[in-house]
């Protein structure tokens, strides 16, 4: 059996920093006073604004609790019926709140498998060149101009 996805919620308002909530219950409301799971302090904001509720699939779907001025789920208004979150999916609570939901995805640290019974690694080595006199180019070039000196002379 799979393990549910995790999924985030960044909560953004203007002049503060960003605040994300690790969603794990079954139920989250988001308002503006306190006994919500997420408050947010702003004015726009009813005091019991929308909910999150996990579905059987274990992502989220928004409902709107009748606020004032309304949730919009990437740019549309929400109506009366929940509508299901995808990641990446953009709420605006009220006018200027806007909440992100976002997938998480974990990283693990890497952990190394035992290795194939006759498998061998070799490794690669440059074939040795026939070895080469060094040659400097500027001795070079001095001894070309030399000769070349000599022949007009």
């Amino acid at each position: 059996m799979s393990a549910k996805p995790l999924h985030n919620l960044v909560v953004e308002l203007p002049g503060c920093p960003p605040r994300h909530y690790l969603l794990n219950a079954a139920s989250i409301r988001l308002g503006r006073v306190q006994g919500n799971a997420v408050v947010v302090e702003e004015d726009a904001v009813s005091a019991k604004h929308c909910e999150l509720r996990r579905t059987a699939s274990g992502s989220y779907e928004v409902a709107d609790l009748g606020s004032t001025n309304g949730t919009r789920l990437n740019g549309e208004a929400l109506g009366e019926e929940a509508r299901e979150l995808h990641d990446g999916d953009l709420l605006l609570l009220g006018l200027v709140a806007k909440a992100r939901f976002v997938r998480v995805h974990e990283i693990r640290d890497r952990v190394e498998g035992p290795t194939v019974a006759g498998s061998v690694t070799r490794r690669l080595e440059k074939p040795e060149a026939s070895p080469r006199p060094a040659i400097n180019p500027v001795a070079a070039a001095m001894a070309k101009a030399a000769r070349e000196s000599a022949k007009a002379v």
